[in-house]
């Protein structure tokens, strides 16, 4: 996917406000009490009445807001945000708490509070170097620019949230390969296919929000079909308006367009498989949801009306925020499990093994020491070739603190096959938003490629010069090398690599998330890979 969907927070001062409060904070929203309203005017900056009569403690204060915070959440280190930046976050820490309703826990006093962060936070981030330029891949990439749009169409350049290229020989479905395309703008999921190097549009449906795709045969008919997870908001809202769409293919070539569940809250990803054992095809949704919405849930087949399947929920997991949940038998049990990156201030990577019933035991494989770390999302990727799946994740939503920060990256979370993971950091890339594994230089061993999406321009920030696509070359197997493919286009929710003209190397596919007014419409970059230039 599943590519995507922090990205549908980063519109405006708004959703700065309610991202930054319910992320970083909303263990500080949660205990603040309303007789408290007169602090809000003080200017901590200067003196504060509070410290005045108080005797700061940063140890004492530390455990405090470690101790409030911690009630929720992974408390925000002060490195997260630069020493003039902690004054405006604690207010709105505190007044979305207040607005909570909640009034169990002890509240730390808001002047001690930011007298804290700004003691130990930084005067300013350091901003990542791009990389070298003296760093030269050893590839050749030639980019072509294309539309999806069909002709005449004449809305926006749309903001592309999901690429997925669904290869022909790995599948019984599919006659020709072809490039899936979710645009959460438009509301258009459109089909592409290659012939050599030029590329064409066939089927299209017009849905709400689209934010990702998978390819099933839910009928059996021997027709593929997709699942759309259908956000039914591309705003941040607590609503009910998110779907799960059925696109049933036809004999024709068309789509019935089906909703198979509704009243779901900002669906983000679908992932099939017959997981309880009972010979019917269930799926694994992920519900991102908002504040007081967001789940993940096993939807199981419990009839059929009029030819569409009927489904029963069962919530394994009750958290928002949840972007990915790609299936695997990780034990080799012949029990399919699934593995899920939950964001927002969760800011982890779970793992649910099925116990072959359709319950599942849940294990951690990674949490960030930080509530506004920004995952993006996660692929399965046997790296080191072992035989056994690890993760490739991905965090670099800046949309959490509106900072560039060095800890932005591309990670590998990997499996050593005894129920325990290991995690490394492959490379750093600011606004890092997806992550694809693959062998682009068919030397054996699995590379990677990352996009940058820093959509909104930031306070005192150039992003021209910022890397936006990079190859890390694994040289050595456990060793990675970046090298930067695209700079100053920091507008890729999404990231493909695949053989598209069918010449036996990987090429790579980008698409355009913001309206950037290109001139001709451009939505979709494919960077043919030219040659391997020799060492």
């Amino acid at each position: 996917m599943h590519d995507h969907i922090r990205l549908n927070r980063r519109l405006n001062t708004f959703i700065h406000m309610v991202v930054v409060c319910s992320v970083l904070c909303l263990g500080f929203m949660s205990g603040c009490d309303s007789k408290d309203d007169a602090l809000l005017s003080i200017d901590f900056a200067t003196n504060s009445p509070e410290l005045e009569n108080s005797q700061f403690d940063l140890k004492r204060v530390k455990a405090e807001v470690e101790h409030f915070c911690g009630d929720c959440h992974t408390t925000p280190p002060p490195s997260a945000i630069p020493k003039d930046g902690w004054f405006s976050e604690i207010q709105l820490m505190f007044q979305m708490y207040e607005e909570s309703g909640r009034n169990d826990l002890r509240i730390p006093q808001k002047g001690e509070v930011v007298e804290y962060y700004r003691t130990l936070a930084p005067d300013a981030i350091a901003i990542p170097s791009p990389i070298p330029a003296n760093n030269s891949p050893r590839l050749e990439f030639i980019e072509t620019k294309h539309t999806v749009a069909p002709p005449n169409y004449d809305q926006p350049p749309p903001g592309i949230a999901n690429l997925t290229w669904y290869d022909s020989s790995s599948t019984e479905l599919l006659d020709e390969s072809l490039l899936l395309a979710c645009e959460m703008k438009s509301g258009l999921v459109v089909e592409m296919t290659f012939d050599g190097q030029q590329m064409s549009y066939g089927r299209q449906a017009q849905l709400i929000n689209p934010s990702h795709s998978t390819l099933c045969d839910l009928d059996q008919d021997g027709v593929a079909d997709f699942l759309i997870a259908d956000l039914g908001s591309f705003l941040p809202e607590d609503h009910q308006k998110g779907s799960v769409v059925w696109l049933r293919g036809s004999d024709d070539g068309s789509f019935k367009v089906d909703i198979l569940v509704d009243n779901l809250g900002r669906v983000t990803d679908i992932q099939t498989g017959d997981f309880n054992q009972d010979g019917q095809i269930d799926l694994i949704v992920a519900e991102f949801g908002w504040r007081a919405t967001g789940n993940v849930w096993m939807l199981t087949q419990s009839g059929q009306e009029n030819g569409i399947p009927q489904y029963d929920r069962h919530r394994i997991d009750d958290r928002h925020g949840v972007i990915h949940v790609p299936t695997i038998d990780i034990n080799h049990d012949g029990h399919l499990d699934f593995v899920s990156v939950i964001s927002q201030e969760h800011e982890s990577v779970e793992l649910f093994i099925n116990r072959g019933d359709g319950t599942f035991r849940q294990q951690n494989i990674f949490s960030a020491n930080s509530p506004a770390w920004g995952s993006t999302g996660i692929d399965l990727v046997d790296f080191d070739r072992d035989g056994d799946m690890d993760v490739l994740y991905t965090n670099g939503d800046i949309f959490d603190t509106f900072y560039i920060v060095p800890y932005h990256s591309a990670h590998w979370i990997e499996n050593l096959g005894d129920g325990t993971w290991q995690t490394h950091v492959l490379g750093n890339l600011p606004g890092i938003h997806r992550a694809v594994a693959g062998d682009l230089d068919n030397d054996g061993d699995q590379d990677v490629v990352c996009s940058s999406l820093i959509s909104r321009p930031l306070e005192g920030v150039s992003t021209n010069q910022f890397d936006s696509l990079i190859w890390i070359e694994q040289t050595e197997q456990g060793e990675f090398v970046p090298h930067s493919i695209e700079t100053g286009n920091c507008n890729h929710a999404t990231v493909v690599v695949a053989d598209f003209d069918g010449d036996g190397d990987l090429d790579i596919a980008t698409a355009q998330f913001e309206d950037t007014a290109i001139n001709p419409r451009s939505d979709i970059s494919i960077w043919w890979n030219n040659s391997i230039i020799p060492l």
